[in-house]
């Protein structure tokens, strides 16, 4: 007598036979697409935008920093700037004055004088020697001492220029004892610790100095509104008409906040990003969907997914059936999931019964 095999054998049976087609096709007939409640429904349905609205802060890239420091001690008698202004190459930032100002421009005068004497010695030395009065010794050393004078004329001069001082007047006139400390660069303010009043050593840092483009975007998003995003992805700011780029997704978390650090290069063109300044970045993954438009995405039902050996799945449907395509995640929540697909918008592809879809693709219940 037969045997007949219980309801859930015949199943598993009838998926492994299916299973055996070529070509990962699922095939399956209209009445059994009914039958096992098989929900179809185009891509065009649940078309998303890729881009994620995230938090976001305008830096100046440590690269492009630059301290500007006391050329020698003194007291500064005024601040020009404050923290956060834009600044002009050359503009007057502060000024001192003490009296190591004015003795480097004694010493400038004093070394100035002396290349003129060894100037006069050695021409006096030259006509000298032409007569056969003086030896080539003598000439030799007068012509050192000529040398060793100009090089010593040259660093008091280079001191004077790094210093911010004018070179004393021929006549020794008066010596200032100030100077003004200058902008090197067009930039902004990152930095103003010193107060006018306040006595400083030699290099001890007055201001701290940024060029201003390209900015930084510093973007904080949770580790599901990163997932999918990559280096080269889009980055804009409403208000910038050039697009920015990430150049860096970190691979840790934030101790403090569990956040992950995104990080963008944008040019501020005509002052719509200023630095420190908070706003709202749009990151758009690089992504192309069939359509052919950069950032193409669809967001499907939690149970439009099948997951198989670490990689996602949706099944599209195709003349005798289903077809697994695979599909990139973009972001994830509890009832839904952005997925990128390489399908053209009106491609039907199944939100319920996917469960028995790819227990037919896997050809699980083989060996009932």
């Amino acid at each position: 007598m037969k045997r007949l095999l219980p309801a859930p054998f015949l199943l598993a049976a009838w998926l492994a036979a299916v299973a055996a087609e070529t070509d990962d096709l699922v095939r399956l007939s209209p009445e059994q697409v009914k039958s096992m409640a098989i929900a179809v429904a185009p891509l065009s349905s649940f078309q998303a935008t890729a881009a994620r609205r995230l938090p976001a802060q305008a830096v100046v890239p440590p690269a492009r920093m630059e301290v500007v420091s006391a050329p020698l001690p003194g007291l500064v008698t005024a601040v020009r700037v404050a923290y956060g202004e834009p600044v002009k190459k050359g503009q007057v930032l502060a000024r001192l004055q003490g009296q190591p100002m004015a003795e480097l421009q004694r010493d400038a005068l004093q070394a100035r004088s002396q290349a003129k004497v060894a100037d006069e010695a050695l021409k006096r030395d030259e006509a000298l020697f032409a007569d056969g009065i003086i030896s080539q010794a003598r000439l030799s050393a007068t012509r050192a001492a000529r040398e060793q004078a100009a090089a010593l004329l040259a660093e008091k001069r280079a001191s004077l220029a790094l210093a911010g001082l004018p070179e004393p007047a021929a006549d020794g006139g008066r010596l200032t004892g100030a100077t003004e400390v200058r902008a090197p660069f067009d930039g902004v303010v990152l930095e103003a610790p010193v107060q006018a009043g306040q006595r400083v050593d030699g290099t001890a840092p007055l201001f701290k100095l940024g060029r201003i483009s390209p900015l930084w975007l510093e973007i904080q998003a949770t580790p599901a509104q990163a997932a999918g995003l990559a280096a080269g992805d889009a980055v804009s700011v409403t208000g910038c008409p050039r697009p920015g780029r990430l150049t860096l997704v970190a691979p840790q978390l934030n101790a403090a906040s569990q956040s992950l650090l995104l990080r963008a290069e944008i040019e501020p063109a005509a002052g719509c990003l200023h630095p420190f300044q908070y706003v709202q970045a749009q990151v758009v993954p690089g992504t192309r969907g069939a359509d052919g438009r950069e950032g193409a995405a669809w967001s499907l039902p939690v149970g439009a997914l099948a997951r198989h050996k670490g990689q996602s799945w949706v099944f599209a449907e195709a003349p005798g059936g289903f077809r697994p395509v695979a599909v990139r995640i973009l972001e994830e929540s509890e009832r839904s999931v952005l997925v990128s697909a390489p399908l053209a918008p009106e491609t039907p592809v199944a939100i319920r019964g996917t469960a028995t879809l790819k227990a037919a693709w896997l050809g699980l219940g083989a060996g009932q």
